[in-house]
């Protein structure tokens, strides 16, 4: 079975060579439409029922933790978070997985965020404020 547990449920020590993040970026499992499709809902009466969705503007998943970092944390709190990022990006994290990280997740939730983690990690060349490519 090819699933996305590690070393079992509620574990919080990793044992084994591979990263926690190996299904997702090694070839991992993925889901497989023609042999398990949509089950498309129905209920009599159409009680329930499956329609499109149609996203608004602020379905985001960057506002809320863009808001909590800007508005609600304090520097104090942003420089705790940025020094948390940055220590568990630098435990044996590949090169690859940094920069997605920055560039897809931490720079959508705030620029500042992005770049100091960004800088603290040393995927900035000396004198520039974008990331190097992978």
């Amino acid at each position: 079975m090819h699933n996305y547990n590690k070393d079992g449920p509620m574990c919080y020590q990793h044992h084994g060579n591979q990263p926690v993040y190996a299904p997702n970026s090694y070839g991992g499992p993925r889901a497989d439409p023609q042999r398990y499709r949509d089950p498309s809902w129905f209920v009599e009466a159409a009680e329930i029922m499956r329609t499109a969705y149609v996203a608004h503007k602020d379905d985001n998943d960057f506002i809320q933790p863009g808001t909590l970092y800007r508005q609600v944390m304090s520097q104090t709190d942003r420089d705790h978070l940025v020094g948390n990022i940055v220590w568990h990006l630098s435990q044996g994290v590949e090169r690859s997985i940094q920069k997605r990280a920055v560039n897809d997740y931490l720079k959508n939730v705030d620029q500042d965020l992005g770049a100091r983690v960004a800088h603290h990690i040393g995927v900035f060349p000396p004198g520039r404020t974008e990331v190097i490519s992978a």
